[in-house]
């Protein structure tokens, strides 16, 4: 069972502080609410309101937070596939739908078509430390695709490509449903699907303190069916937020609760995360630095707050602004996924993403498994006990001997040494025998293997047809 938590940067007082602090932004400034059905439920639960400003009492809050499970687990098509999140368990969700894809064959920026959503979902599905799947449902355009229909196509391209569970969109109330209803025929029907979750969505918070309609009917929608959301808050310190990390975190931490507030409302027991994208803005060109030290500190700062709060736990890493996979990639990455994962955020997102998370890569979703790796091997630790310690052994060999022959190391060194995949420990001769390879181009020959060789699962025959058969009353709805 691989646990973060021991990276910490706020006091027990410092949490106290600012949890105080979102309570009193929720009922002294309250919450712009643009959605009229999640307005309604909170006038009705009591809650004060002025033109679409809504003010959030604590007794409220403090209602939800006992009200959202403290675990919950997701399942793959594979019912015996399950992913539980609790208790500072650490899982990686690889970003699969972006506006723009990095072609391996130019190495140029690109839109991203329903073809690369299905390559992408392939190859993350291909890796193990990959259990959460972002889909291409998600994506508001898929090139090719009819913006309308997008998340129907694009959630049928993931589920053919993955057996792992995979994600649903928000984006407004009949999106919502559509995507609900196609992973209500996965499960085997809406009972079996609110008993066993194989799939859950995300819900941004739009900073500064606004509920937008979109993202809040969608909301309502999987919290309906008890579904998990992953309940997100994206601020930019310096710019929708406060420059301050400890103002930025109080801002982020009451727009959450405050979109928890309703999810409970609607069903009490919903599943929720609490999610951050936060990160500072670079004063100097106007841009987020999702791959910023900042970024790495609100991470570890926000998986505090969760813990405080028993409620898992989401966030952001491998990031980077980079534009290449070059040493700034590698840098940027390495911190933001290493941060989260050390403080026990238990999902974390964006493996996959550079360019400020506006471009995705085959490439990098190779080279962010390597980092997932090490990661893992890091948060297992080390066993301590006395065939570890290994005194009989170590008497044996003496002084000036080895360990190369001892059965000892035969048997241990394959758990207790991680074994990298595409990084290089190879002689600088045997370097020049094989090519040459930087890891860019090794990777490149991962993702050639993988799509040459793995064969994901394949849905049911009868399944599919009834996806289909959805995918194309969507396509009448919309006339497209």
């Amino acid at each position: 069972m691989l646990k973060g938590g021991m990276l910490k940067i706020l006091s027990e007082e410092d949490i106290e502080q600012i949890h105080l602090s979102a309570l009193s932004i929720l009922w002294r400034i309250g919450i712009d609410v643009r959605e009229d059905q999640a307005f309604q439920i909170l006038k009705k639960a009591g809650c004060p309101t002025n033109g679409t400003r809504v003010r959030i009492p604590a007794h409220l809050v403090e209602q939800a937070i006992r009200l959202s499970p403290e675990t919950f687990t997701l399942y793959g098509r594979d019912p015996e596939f399950k992913i539980p999140l609790e208790d500072r368990r650490v899982f990686y969700e690889p970003m699969i739908g972006r506006l723009n894809i990095l072609d391996s064959e130019t190495g140029r920026r690109r839109r991203t078509t329903l073809q690369d959503v299905c390559d992408l979902v392939r190859v993350a599905d291909s890796m193990e430390h990959y259990t959460l799947l972002h889909s291409g449902a998600i994506m508001p355009h898929i090139e090719g695709v009819a913006d309308e229909v997008s998340h129907a196509h694009g959630y049928l391209a993931s589920v053919r490509n993955s057996s792992k569970v995979i994600k649903g969109v928000v984006r407004g109330r009949q999106k919502a449903k559509d995507c609900i209803r196609m992973a209500a025929v996965i499960a085997g029907g809406e009972d079996i699907l609110r008993r066993k979750p194989n799939m859950f969505t995300t819900c941004n918070v739009i900073s500064p303190l606004t509920f937008a309609p979109e993202q809040t009917e969608g909301l309502i929608e999987y919290a309906k069916m008890g579904l998990p959301i992953d309940i997100a808050s994206e601020p930019q310190s310096g710019a929708t937020s406060p420059a301050t990390m400890a103002g930025t975190i109080a801002l982020q931490t009451a727009e959450i609760l405050g979109m928890m507030v309703v999810a409970q409302l609607v069903n009490p027991g919903t599943p929720v995360l609490m999610g951050t994208v936060g990160a500072a803005m670079d004063m100097r060109n106007g841009t987020i630095s999702l791959g910023g030290v900042e970024a790495g500190m609100i991470n570890v700062a926000h998986a505090q707050m969760a813990q405080f709060y028993k409620v898992p736990s989401r966030g952001t890493g491998s990031n980077t602004e980079s534009k290449s996979l070059d040493i700034q990639a590698g840098i940027e990455k390495t911190l933001t996924l290493m941060t989260p994962a050390l403080a026990g955020i238990n999902q974390i997102f964006y493996p996959g993403t550079m360019d400020h998370a506006l471009t995705v890569s085959l490439e990098s979703l190779v080279i962010d498994h390597e980092i997932c790796g090490m990661i893992h091997r890091m948060l297992a630790g080390i066993t301590v006990n006395d065939a570890a310690l290994a005194i009989d052994i170590i008497e044996k060999v003496g002084p000036g001997g080895h360990y190369l022959n001892q059965a000892h190391t035969l048997s241990n060194f394959q758990k207790e040494h991680y074994i990298p995949q595409i990084c290089d420990r190879d002689s600088h001769e045997n370097w020049l025998a094989k090519g040459s390879l930087g890891m860019l181009d090794t990777a490149k020959q991962k993702v050639k293997k993988i799509l040459s060789e793995h064969q994901p699962s394949p849905l049911d025959p009868a399944v599919e047809k009834e996806l289909l058969a959805i995918v194309q009353e969507v396509e009448k709805r919309e006339g497209v």
